[in-house]
């Protein structure tokens, strides 16, 4: 059986494209990842419509995404005041958002969004709901062409 073929389907996540780690204190977890990884964020980035103010570092071929809450309503201030600081969500980058939205909803998977969204890093988004991933927040994105 071909690996790349499930279902019918080909199967188009590529890779982890980045974990997201909920913070209280984007700054003070930079410092602590920067000594980690021996290395400073590549990329920041305020996402209004989310409420979230991310910083991004390289991990070999995927990415760590710090993420606070810029205001008490945003998606990251409700999940550090439910679970506190740590992993909020991993991403899968696909080749076709879209087509992969429709394959998971077809499959059982609920979508946290109809149609796909811009998050950070120049990436169109869709988050499937944790309830049917064992806990797990997935992201599935996929790089914006020009």
């Amino acid at each position: 059986m071909n690996p790349g073929l499930v279902s019918g389907f080909f199967f188009t996540m590529k890779k982890i494209e980045h974990i997201g780690i909920a913070v209280k204190d984007i700054q003070a977890a930079s410092k602590l990842y920067e000594k980690l990884f021996k290395a400073g964020p590549f990329k920041e980035e305020l996402v209004e419509g989310e409420g979230v103010k991310t910083l991004f570092f390289h991990m070999g071929e995927s990415k760590i995404e710090l993420l606070e809450a810029t205001t008490p309503e945003s998606p990251i201030a409700r999940f550090i005041e439910k679970k506190g600081e740590g992993i909020h969500h991993i991403a899968f980058e696909v080749e076709d958002l879209v087509s992969e939205m429709k394959r998971l909803e077809a499959e059982g998977f609920t979508l946290l969004n109809k149609e796909p969204k811009r998050g950070a890093d120049n990436k169109m988004i869709c988050f499937l709901h944790p309830r049917d991933t064992h806990g797990v927040l997935i992201e599935l994105c996929m790089e914006i062409k020009p």
